[in-house]
């Protein structure tokens, strides 16, 4: 079996094990492996670098002998007649990939939308000719493509295996005709005897044929899969598709190269190789050694100049412009999603699988973006349009924008990573980039198509916004060692870049770094590809030098159940929200107390003050602050009461007010008097409309749970959000089910509940989760609160707390900080974007004491940056840990 086979195998099995498996034998299979997938990562770091490096040394006299002048004059230069060939065969050859995945789809006799095949082939063989482990890559975005429209796990297996197989096959076999065909000229080239490249070609060729007419039958067992043998006429077809797809691949690469000074049979055959050699080296497109392999062939029969031009235009035409339109494909889709939503069917799930495959592809191309920008600023720019600037800008600004240019792409080499992981950190970042670096790239040498293709990035982000929802920081994101050698290596290529482009130039100049003119286009070139250098050292460096971020790991049944222990004995009933699962639990050294706390990048957040006996909290927030600065973070605590500020001010925090928390002092709240009318009018209204109201005990809770999961999901699908977390109550059933649930039935029917936290103190109530249904009453739920209000009261409850108020009571005094004033302007002019001043204004009808609450961090400019990452926690998509002690 060829290597890509092998590769789709290992691909297909790892795919079918995450997605059969649950979710704990997910996680046990990942650690598990964690030591073979580490092994596998430096024995493919080792090739690729091994493979860099004897390029390098082989070919670094090569790279010294081309003109940058002519290469660029031969790029510019192209035959329209060749550009249209080399695009209608990449076209035929993309097709022809199409027929290869419809063959496959019709060998494991599933049925499938036409789409799918379409999506599947073009899609997944564009982003593994850009990103490398072409047949690996390829199976990753088939597999999703065909799960969605109902294929099975095995039978993708079946597919992928044979897509892959055939592939090496048909290689083989084309490569061997090609050679055989025009023996003497490739030996010739080669610098073989043609008697060894006959044996050779023969050997490969004959070995195909073996294997197409004997060799498939019965069944063959891979490890856990059965791969039945194809019928020939069906194994034939493959083959036949493989051989069209390469010939048209080649031929888009012939047509390029001047003069046609070598036959095509005999190009093919060294086209078959350099593929080969390519897939085997794992570099990302085979460039390079695939380039390189090309350029040493046919050094003697043409100028290196037309050869290395063509090879550029090769790779702008068969490698990125299918990308491009990949990721326009899949934003097409988005747009579809967007416009004309309803009841899913087969073309949507496949659609809307298809759309998730975007972050992969953006992240390809800011990658890119990335180069073309390093490389833009490590080389000329045309004399004529220089002298355009000349007369309209200042060289200020040339200067300033040639150099920032070059650092924008430093940035977006290391914002791909985030793209890959859907961070939308890393989508706001990569647009500012882009928009940026879209004037930077006119303004520094009018480079209108560095500028269109920028143009088009940002539309492309724009489209696949949807996908980008992971709240997590950018600076926060992990590099990896080979990441960072990724980008260092571009970084050293753009230099060699520059040194061909510049070879002419005076280095031993002591004034060069110097020269500020127009025409000094050494220097600012030299000085940019300098920022960039450093700007990439200091990237890399801080990653992999910065202490290492730490986990925030969920707690388990016995930790729970500890927090549960301590919340019995206290009487802060918000403290119930550590039982939701979703947060870490710190407990002091006797385990009387506890911080529960989340961890978004750098950013250690603990909710409300400590739980437990005050004297314990000392210790406990000085153990939490020092977690947090021994793996390079910051603490904060989110939430905290005006009374407790000392502790947090004593452990060297800031303080800064996030809004008022409105509280009820049952004692004293009646219905009497002009202000309760309306509460009055709501009991009045609410009976009229058949509303009923009942106070379900924790040990009834399990027997509504269904209806209100019914009453959840219609109210998460009607406000088109998700399930929220951190701060705000989730529904989790577990969780729901230690606590009350104030119910509301019309007409007999639960419309309308919310849970009450409480501890085993009759001191604090607090509101956990509030939903209700789309045909429930207007007035359901102020109903609710004054019926439930009435009963707490009379349970003796000392206090209900309604929740807080966010930037209520953050005014703008005349000595006020900037957060203040800041906060006083989004309080007065922010409510499109949130009903700050509705939302106070609904809690007032029920006569609160309004309370300040605090955010306590460290450093200077890091609560702006906590404040930040606390909104991520509480958006992002609500986890809990299964722990289910509390019932015990």
């Amino acid at each position: 079996m060829s290597l890509a086979a092998k590769d789709a195998v290992g691909g297909a099995a790892t795919a079918k094990k995450n997605r059969t498996s649950s979710v704990v034998q997910f996680d046990t299979s990942r650690f598990a492996d964690q030591s073979g997938a580490k092994a596998r990562r430096l024995a493919l770091s080792a090739i690729i670098f091994t493979a860099l490096t004897l390029l390098v040394l082989a070919f670094g006299g090569t790279i010294q002998s081309i003109d940058y002048h002519s290469l660029v004059h031969a790029l510019r230069h192209f035959p329209a007649t060749a550009l249209g060939w080399s695009v209608l065969a990449t076209a035929a050859s993309f097709a022809a990939v199409i027929g290869r995945d419809i063959c496959a789809v019709y060998y494991v006799g599933a049925r499938t939308p036409r789409l799918a095949p379409l999506i599947a082939g073009f899609c997944g063989t564009a982003l593994g000719n850009a990103v490398g482990f072409g047949t690996l890559t390829g199976a990753a975005v088939r597999y999703r493509i065909y799960r969605a429209v109902g294929i099975r796990s095995d039978e993708i297996a079946r597919l992928l295996l044979f897509v892959a197989g055939g592939f090496g096959l048909g290689l083989a076999g084309f490569g061997g005709l090609t050679a055989l065909i025009e023996a003497g000229p490739v030996s010739h080239l080669l610098g073989w005897p043609t008697t060894l490249l006959q044996v050779v070609a023969g050997g490969a060729l004959t070995a195909s044929i073996i294997l197409l007419l004997f060799g498939l039958r019965g069944s063959v067992r891979i490890g856990g899969f059965c791969l039945t043998a194809p019928s020939k006429v069906i194994a034939a077809m493959q083959l036949a598709l493989t051989g069209i797809r390469l010939f048209c691949a080649a031929t888009a690469l012939w047509v390029l190269l001047p003069g046609a000074s070598v036959d095509f049979f005999s190009f093919a055959a060294i086209f078959s190789a350099a593929t080969a050699l390519g897939i085997v080296s794992s570099i990302p497109g085979g460039i390079g050694l695939f380039d390189a392999t090309v350029v040493w062939a046919f050094a003697g029969h043409a100028s290196i100049d037309q050869i290395a031009a063509a090879l550029l235009a090769y790779r702008g035409i068969y490698f990125a412009m299918p990308l491009v339109l990949s990721a326009a494909l899949l934003a097409i889709f988005e747009a579809r999603l967007a416009i004309a939503p309803g009841v899913p069917t087969a073309n949507d799930r496949l659609i809307e699988a298809a759309t998730q495959l975007s972050p992969r592809f953006m992240g390809v191309i800011a990658f890119a973006t990335g180069v073309m920008l390093l490389v833009s600023g490590a080389t000329p720019t045309f004399g004529a349009r220089l002298a355009i600037l000349s007369m309209r800008l200042p060289l200020w600004v040339v200067e300033t924008s040639h150099f920032l240019g070059s650092l924008a792409g430093v940035v977006f080499l290391f914002v791909a990573r985030g793209l890959f992981e859907r961070r939308d950190a890393a989508w706001w970042l990569a647009l500012l980039m882009a928009a940026a670096s879209l004037g930077l790239s006119l303004a520094k040498g009018l480079a209108y198509g560095e500028a269109g293709f920028l143009a088009v990035v940002i539309g492309l982000l724009f489209a696949t916004k949807r996908q980008f929802d992971r709240p997590a920081s950018m600076l926060g994101q992990p590099l990896t060692i080979g990441w960072v050698a990724a980008a260092g290596l571009i970084v050293a290529a753009a230099g060699i870049i520059f040194f061909v482009a510049f070879r002419n130039a005076d280095y031993t100049a002591r004034d060069l770094w110097w020269q500020f003119e127009f025409d000094a286009q050494a220097p600012r070139a030299l000085r940019a590809l300098l920022g960039a250098a450093v700007l990439a050292v200091a990237v890399g460096l801080w990653q992999l030098l910065r202490p290492p971020k730490g986990l925030a790991p969920r707690p388990d049944l016995i930790a729970v159940g500890r927090a549960a222990r301590v919340l019995r004995v206290q009487d802060k009933s918000q403290g119930m929200l550590a039982l939701m699962g979703d947060k870490s639990l710190l407990f002091s050294e006797d385990g009387d107390a506890f911080i529960m706390y989340g961890k978004r990048g750098r950013s250690w957040i603990a909710l409300f003050d400590p739980i437990g006996p005050i004297e314990e909290w000392p210790e406990l927030i000085k153990r939490f602050v020092a977690l947090a600065a021994s793996h390079g973070g910051r603490a904060a605590f989110y939430q905290v009461r005006p009374e407790t500020l000392p502790f947090y001010l004593d452990a060297g925090l800031s303080v800064m007010k996030l809004g008022e928390e409105a509280s009820i002092r049952l004692a004293a709240f009646d219905l009497q008097g002009g202000a309760r009318a309306h509460l009055r009018y709501a009991l009045k209204r609410g009976e009229r409309e058949k509303l009923t109201f009942e106070l379900v005990p924790p040990h009834a809770t399990p027997q509504i749970m269904d209806a209100l999961a019914e009453i959840s999901d219609a109210w998460l699908r009607s406000h088109r959000i998700k399930e929220k977390g951190f701060s705000i109550a989730a529904f989790e059933p577990g969780y729901l089910a230690s606590q009350w649930i104030a119910l509301v039935r019309q007409d007999g029917v639960p419309v309308a509940f919310a849970s009450i936290m409480t501890t085993g103190i009759l001191q604090e109530a607090a509101l956990g989760l509030m939903r209700h249904s789309t045909d429930a009453s207007p007035y359901a739920m102020e109903f609710l609160f004054t019926k439930l209000i009435l009963d707490l009261k009379a349970m003796h409850y000392g206090s209900l707390s309604l929740g807080m108020a966010p930037l209520s009571g953050v005014l703008a005094a005349p000595l006020a900080s900037r957060w203040h004033r800041f906060g006083e302007t989004i309080w007065r002019y922010g409510t499109r974007l949130y009903n700050f001043q509705g939302l106070r204004a609904f809690k007032n009808k029920f006569n609160p004491v309004w309370e300040p609450r605090y955010l306590a961090a460290s450093g200077t400019l890091s609560p702006f940056v906590v404040l930040a990452d606390a909104m991520a926690l509480i958006g992002a998509r609500f986890k809990s840990s299964g722990a289910r002690a509390w019932n015990e």
